[in-house]
């Protein structure tokens, strides 16, 4: 489970970062503009922070991952706010949504952490594995 987290954060990361960018390809108000490049910033440091703490073994911050389905939600329904805009629309909901999805992924991972299965524990049983099985 700590390597589909690390992946869907460490890809979400990457989403919200598009996603501030985005306002620049296509025609969109003003508002939604500054919401995306506003929100959308606040999304990936709240993602990425999940995503550097699983990476590194660690339990994901709780508030990091509320905080990064509170942006990405927001993003995905910030279209329907502030007017429709062909392309942009479904990007940004779809975008929104993976962000919210990985940060609801990283509720779970926060609140069911095992410490005693993390990804460093992993590696130090393979070593473990590998010492014992050269001979004498």
């Amino acid at each position: 489970m700590a390597r589909v987290t690390k992946a869907a954060t460490v890809a979400a990361t990457l989403v919200a970062v598009l996603l501030v960018f985005v306002p620049a390809l296509y025609p969109v108000s003003h508002s939604q503009a500054l919401s995306n490049v506003l929100v959308g910033q606040f999304a990936a440091m709240a993602v990425g922070h999940c995503a550097y703490r699983v990476a590194y073994g660690k339990r994901p911050a709780l508030r990091s991952a509320v905080a990064a389905v509170v942006c990405g939600g927001f993003i995905a329904i910030s279209p329907v706010l502030f007017g429709l805009v062909e392309p942009f629309t479904t990007i940004t909901m779809v975008g929104g949504a993976l962000v919210a999805i990985a940060g609801a992924l990283a509720v779970v991972r926060a609140v069911t952490w095992d410490e005693g299965r993390d990804i460093h524990d992993l590696s130090a049983g393979r070593e473990e594995a590998t010492e014992s099985a050269e001979p004498a």
